[in-house]
């Protein structure tokens, strides 16, 4: 455990925190993360329920990744997959900052795991992937990268809102423009940054990274939610062998990342497109949504319809999920 980690704030049910703005005390724990930690809070006068993050101000962190997530947030204003903000704030005395937002569903981890087989059906996973992928292209008009794309780090919405899909934890982003809108020069070397399972290739290189290493690491977040057996190398922890069997998946074991599916040749044709881009090139968003769709309409499903979840009586509490630190 680092000092970081030791140093993080650890509120018990019924603390009581202020802002400028309203007092909330805590009712519970939902999760922690490599930012610090989550909990449903209630505003003591309207008795709204939001979520609210907290970091440790610690003096030797160079970058604060809740003040990040404020300004990448603040920068996406009201846009449909991206959580709003309540209230912010941050107590000297105490030394800790927080964030207070709208309240979201279980993350597409948990919703994954609740399912008989461990995965979404076909039109499911490529429905929810769709609106992943929106998110993401939300993300890079802003200039910014996720770097850190995974089941975790999406959840869908609550109540009337369960149809949608939002994107959380922008702790590691980067801004890959510049203030006149250019591209970046990338950096020489780069230290490994995300979740070694969903982690694109050039993240295991340790060369810069751009929009179309967000779409590498969507794609294996895609397959992760409808590839019955999982990514071929989910069992794997070290960086060299993942990076090795990535890179033989685009060649001998091409077949072993699309196992059990019904319908591959529309998914190939989206990880093709993804791998010829460079650093500096655009991405085609709307290639991809278009073969997602292809892919569930040869199988005569609709990619819009109600998702696994929605299909179910919805459950009377839900969790806000978190980043989670995944091997």
């Amino acid at each position: 455990m680092s000092d970081e980690e030791e140093e993080d704030v650890n509120f018990k049910p019924g603390t009581e925190i202020s802002s400028t703005k309203a007092n909330y005390t805590v009712v519970r724990l939902l999760g922690e993360g490599g930012f610090g930690a989550v909990y449903l809070v209630q505003d003591n006068k309207s008795k709204k329920q939001s979520a609210m993050k907290v970091e440790r101000k610690i003096e030797k962190r160079k970058h604060s990744k809740l003040k990040m997530e404020i300004a990448i947030l603040k920068l996406v204003g009201s846009g449909k997959h991206f959580t709003q903000i309540v209230d912010r704030g941050k107590k000297d005395k105490e030394g800790f900052f927080f964030l207070v937002m709208e309240l979201v569903g279980k993350s597409l981890a948990d919703l994954k795991a609740d399912r008989p087989d461990k995965v979404f059906s076909f039109a499911t996973g490529l429905g929810v992937s769709c609106q992943c992928l929106e998110a993401v292209e939300e993300l890079h008009k802003t200039g910014f990268i996720h770097r850190d794309l995974k089941p975790q780090n999406y959840a869908c919405g609550l109540d009337e809102k369960r149809h949608n899909i939002y994107i959380l934890d922008f702790g590691i982003a980067r801004k890959y423009l510049n203030t006149k809108n250019e591209l970046k020069t990338p950096r020489e070397t780069v230290g490994f940054k995300g979740t070694v399972r969903f982690a694109p290739i050039a993240c295991h290189r340790n060369t810069e990274m751009g929009p179309k290493d967000d779409c590498e690491s969507w794609f294996y977040l895609l397959l992760d939610l409808i590839v019955p057996s999982g990514l071929p190398w989910r069992k794997l922890s070290d960086k060299h062998e993942v990076l090795k069997e990535k890179e033989e998946c685009r060649k001998d074991k091409r077949s072993s990342l699309f196992a059990g599916l019904r319908q591959t040749d529309y998914l190939s044709k989206v990880l093709d497109y993804i791998d010829g881009r460079a650093y500096q090139d655009r991405v085609d968003y709307q290639f991809i949504y278009k073969n997602l769709a292809e892919a569930c309409k040869v199988c005569n499903l609709d990619i819009d319809s109600p998702y696994d979840w929605e299909l179910q009586k919805p459950e009377k509490t839900s969790k806000e999920p978190t980043s989670s630190k995944m091997p």
